[in-house]
């Protein structure tokens, strides 16, 4: 008489989506509250409420995911790897900038050597993340193998001049540095590298999107990984520009996904933050 063997009920992605959602929900909470203005100038009174919000989201996806790994072995590093997106916010708020009291013309300018200190925490997080996941450079997208491959992704990145020029005539920013100059252009384009284009997309584009797409499968993960990447834009407190940004995480991530190559977004992005904060504001 044969025996019946038990097998375990697979997890479908169904089951994944409430605790997913609560977090999206709870970033999109926490990011309302900081951007919320207060009566004087850069005032944001909930801000810390929000920060608070987004650290107590990192300690509380670490936890779930320990009690979550022996019964769903894919949602545990999905959840790992969505706590990266609650400490670019915690990143950004908790370093300090110099000088400490600043006025209206003053913060832009500070905001390069504020940008380089954030870039040092959150690289290191990625690089612990991706190393405890057991990533390697080629899951994470950053191998190239073939010539063609450059001349592909040269093509993505320059996607970030006309991106960078459009997002621009959305938000006209101030400049982030005080003459456009060979040096502070270098400089300027160097720390946007590092900050945004390489940490960001290592982020959402390549540790957050892989696992996310494990989990929820392609359709499903590119749109929770870019509602995730949209809503930490809340901040700018412009719709057009949520839409904008939304647009411009899911062209990213369909990118990503086709060639299975992170290169091309993360010079994209840090081309398009150039221009957008070192080169237009002067045009």
């Amino acid at each position: 008489m044969a025996t019946e063997t038990a097998h375990p009920t697979p997890v479908l992605p169904a089951s994944r989506w409430p605790y997913l959602l609560a977090y999206l929900a709870a970033v999109i909470a926490a990011e309302v509250l900081i951007a919320i203005p207060g009566a004087a100038p850069f005032e944001r009174p909930f801000q810390s409420i929000g920060l608070g919000i987004h650290i107590l989201l990192v300690f509380t996806l670490m936890f779930l995911s320990v009690i979550i790994q022996p019964k769903d072995a894919t949602l545990a590093p999905l959840l790992v790897a969505a706590s990266l997106a609650s400490l670019v916010r915690v990143f950004s708020l908790a370093v300090p900038r110099y000088p400490f009291f600043e006025t209206p013309a003053t913060k832009p300018l500070n905001t390069i050597p504020w940008l380089a200190l954030v870039s040092v925490p959150l690289l290191v997080s990625v690089a612990a993340v991706a190393y405890v996941q057991r990533l390697r450079p080629r899951d994470l997208g950053l191998a190239v193998h073939r010539w063609p491959e450059v001349a592909q992704q040269t093509a993505i990145a320059l996607t970030g001049i006309p991106l960078g020029l459009v997002e621009f005539f959305i938000l006209r920013p101030d400049a982030w540095i005080a003459q456009l100059t060979v040096g502070s252009l270098v400089l300027g384009g160097l720390v946007i590298f590092f900050a945004t284009g390489l940490s960001e997309e290592l982020i959402f584009r390549a540790i957050l999107l892989k696992r996310a797409v494990e989990g929820l499968g392609a359709r499903g993960g590119l749109l929770y990984v870019t509602a995730i990447f949209a809503s930490l834009h809340i901040f700018f407190l412009n719709g057009v520009d949520l839409i904008f940004v939304f647009a411009v995480g899911l062209f990213y991530g369909f990118i990503v996904l086709k060639t299975r190559n992170l290169w091309g977004v993360i010079l994209s992005h840090s081309l398009g933050n150039v221009i957008l904060y070192l080169v237009a504001p002067f045009l």
